[in-house]
């Protein structure tokens, strides 16, 4: 039976695909295709870049683009001791969809959403908390630029950012 007190490497995918910074938004791209994964740890700085992060640098013609450029930074880590509640807690803290297991700071697995609601699957309760923001309707969504990283919380996603002008991004849906 599914438990909340399931150790996180239970659950985790690994081992972590990991590239450096200034790789072309078309490579990564690649890598995610052929090996059928949602995320790429990015190394030097660190980061973490998403399916949803790639169609935007190809939506706004950055295909060439280092994937430093639409990567997000400041990525959120938890232990691989760590049980399925604490992952559940820290993604819904940080509004975030994946999550990097991390063993004296080296990537060792990422964590998804879908790994959480495939492993709370018997456990409705978790599953509907999970995801409620994400179904609610006039919702206020918080939303990022693509360029220089500004958040803003609103109703509707702006055009572009109001410090730079750079397209925004939704940060509150899932970004498998």
């Amino acid at each position: 039976m599914p438990r909340l007190d399931t150790q996180i490497t239970e659950i985790m995918s690994s081992p972590v695909r990991t590239t450096d910074s200034q790789t072309p938004v078309a490579t990564v791209a690649e890598t995610l295709l052929t090996a059928d994964i949602g995320s790429i740890v990015i190394d030097n700085p660190d980061g973490i870049v998403t399916k949803t992060d790639l169609i935007t640098a190809i939506r706004d013609d950055g295909i060439d683009a280092p994937v430093a450029t639409v990567m997000t930074e400041s990525v959120v880590t938890v232990s691989p001791d760590a049980d399925v509640q604490t992952a559940v807690n820290r993604m819904q803290e940080h509004q975030i969809k994946h999550l990097v297991v991390e063993r004296d700071e080296t990537p060792v697995g990422v964590v998804t959403t879908s790994d959480l609601a495939a492993q709370l699957a018997t456990v409705p309760d978790s599953i509907i908390n999970m995801f409620a923001t994400s179904s609610t309707p006039n919702q206020i969504n918080r939303y990022e630029c693509t360029r220089c990283g500004r958040r803003v919380t609103a109703d509707t996603q702006p055009k572009e950012c109001g410090e730079c002008g750079a397209p925004t991004r939704n940060l509150s849906v899932a970004r498998d």
